[in-house]
């Protein structure tokens, strides 16, 4: 069972990377913009979660010392 897995991924993946057409997509300016906002967003969104995290196990110490 786990041949036939294996060797159908790899018959998928070779077929993905031998496949040579063009694509037929255009992202216009404002979808662009859009996408460079949400991943802007989500890294500000992860370091201030990261940094609440942090300042709240530090100001935990401070006050039981």
């Amino acid at each position: 069972m786990k041949i036939i897995f294996k060797l159908s991924i790899l018959v998928l993946l070779t077929s993905l990377f031998f496949n040579n057409q063009e694509a037929q997509a255009y992202i216009n300016p404002g979808s662009g913009s859009y996408i460079f906002q949400t991943i802007i967003g989500g890294f500000l969104s992860i370091f201030y979660f990261v940094k609440k995290i942090f300042k709240s196990l530090f100001i935990k110490k401070d006050r039981e010392q």
